[in-house]
């Protein structure tokens, strides 16, 4: 076996059962980063003598009879999204005030991955502050899709979507707050959870900023990217629970995952929203899509939650993101966005809404993610899952934040467009899972995602099994084969 080639769910049984070594899965992932990580800058930091070390004690471990005891990734390699920490790297989430922050300590999701006998090869490339669906970063350097080097690889997970496509590692630890670990899947063709908000501690990932206080307290959440559903079920029962630092986390039991076949799902289907209309190539993919489920046996029915005002709902997703992530910035900095409330842009008109830092109107967003929130727990009850884009087009070519986004010929404003179909989800603190699909005529991969109930992030990774079953294996790009 080629151990680049296999999945962590398989890397890991193949170790445990003595057919590979982690010295050998180890090494293999090294060689191959040595040779193909160049052209890509998915890794920025490659700690390749500590995975050697790590490699190594996996091994003695298991060979000293130890073999009942051992973790459920051991002897795995893995890699970590920047902007976690890793003790004795640096942490600067590309931000160049960071550029000589050493972690002291893992962060706690990076602990428990330790824990599970992972073997970290290094950490992979994200933008600035993990603002940014591009990666590019102004301490790293920007990373290429190997799908087509001119094009996005996502972001702000995007170093990491990279490598889990192009074969680098198997399993990636991502962070999500509009998007991030679900538009690097949808643009390298792999798959990808964003978990139920506050199921995953944050403790050890910036933003938030060293030394300050927490500020993000909603809507971010932390989870895997791999290439395959097991992969994400065997990193999301390794990762979630609270780490004892963090009020929001409750001890909430994952439960046991169901064995559904097509003919036991019913889903809703999203083809597109009011805000962006999606791409020919992406409504294909999905109508394809619902036509296997079809003919699966599957019931997918279009719908959406009755009287959902997408507009307001981006807004408020918006509004709570600046709340957050300006919150400690002071009066001088916000006062130029004051004028700024009949901008043309969306993302201009609630940077001014929320310059002031108003608490009765932070409280009232509140309120309305709420209502929002039963609204779509309530249209649930009626579906397993609700299918729809995760992006409104395949990569595009790499531009500035400033230009338009265009889709089909129609331009938008980018940081709109972006988060166009990510936001919801974010907002709700609901689950969703993304799985490559398709192609657009380009031979760019298309993924769509599947969004549950809060809480039901296993009921949902065995919905997202079933339709798995029903798509071609996880593609790779052609020059990285």
């Amino acid at each position: 076996m080629n151990p680049c080639f296999e999945t962590a769910t398989r890397l890991s049984r193949a170790i445990r059962a003595g057919r590979l070594s982690s010295v050998e899965a180890t090494q293999a992932h090294l060689e191959r980063i040595a040779n193909l990580n160049g052209s890509l800058n998915a890794l920025v930091v490659v700690d390749g003598d500590r995975a050697l070390k790590a490699a190594q004690a996996a091994d003695r471990a298991r060979a000293n009879g130890k073999g009942g005891k051992l973790g459920a990734l051991h002897g795995v390699p893995i890699t970590i999204k920047e902007a976690f920490d890793v003790a004795g790297l640096a942490t600067t989430s590309s931000h160049p005030p960071l550029k000589d922050n050493i972690a002291r300590e893992d962060a706690s999701l990076v602990a428990r991955l330790r824990a599970a006998g992972a073997v970290i090869l290094g950490k992979t490339n994200v933008p600035e502050l993990c603002a940014d669906f591009q990666t590019e970063s102004p301490l790293f350097g920007t990373t290429k899709n190997p799908w087509d080097p001119r094009r996005t690889a996502g972001g702000s997970t995007g170093g990491g979507g990279v490598a889990v496509a192009a074969r680098l590692t198997p399993l990636e630890l991502g962070s999500d707050i509009g998007g991030s670990v679900r538009n690097p899947a949808h643009y390298n063709g792999i798959f990808s959870l964003k978990p139920t908000e506050s199921l995953v501690p944050a403790h050890g990932h910036v933003p938030d900023l060293p030394g300050k206080p927490r500020t993000t307290r909603a809507m971010g959440v932390f989870g895997p990217l791999a290439r395959s559903v097991d992969d994400l079920e065997l990193a999301l029962r390794i990762i979630a629970g609270p780490d004892g630092r963090e009020a929001e986390a409750p001890p909430m039991p994952l439960g046991k995952a169901s064995t559904r076949t097509p003919k036991d799902l019913r889903i809703a289907v999203l083809e597109s929203n009011p805000l962006v209309k999606v791409s020919a190539d992406t409504a294909a993919v999905l109508q394809a899509t619902v036509k296997l489920l079809t003919k699966a046996g599957a019931k997918a029915k279009r719908a959406e939650p009755k009287g959902l005002d997408w507009q307001q709902a981006w807004d408020d997703w918006c509004d709570l993101f600046f709340y957050q992530a300006r919150a400690l910035s002071p009066l001088s900095e916000r006062e130029a966005d004051f004028g700024r409330q009949g901008s043309s842009n969306p993302s201009a008109r609630s940077a001014a809404r929320t310059a002031g830092l108003d608490l009765a109107a932070y409280f009232t967003v509140l309120d309305r993610r709420d209502r929002l929130l039963r609204q779509c727990e309530t249209f649930l009850e009626e579906f397993d899952a609700w299918l729809m884009p995760v992006m409104p087009d395949a990569a595009f070519i790499r531009q500035s934040q400033k230009e338009p986004l265009e889709i089909d010929g129609v331009g938008h404003p980018y940081f709109f467009a972006g988060t166009s179909y990510n936001f919801l989800a974010n907002l709700t603190g609901q689950p969703s899972v993304v799985l490559p699909c398709g192609f657009s005529r380009a031979g760019l991969p298309i993924g769509l995602q599947l969004t549950g109930r809060k809480w039901r992030d296993i009921d949902l990774l065995s919905v997202a099994r079933a339709v798995e079953k029903l798509l071609p294996p996880c593609p790779m790009p052609p020059a990285y084969a």
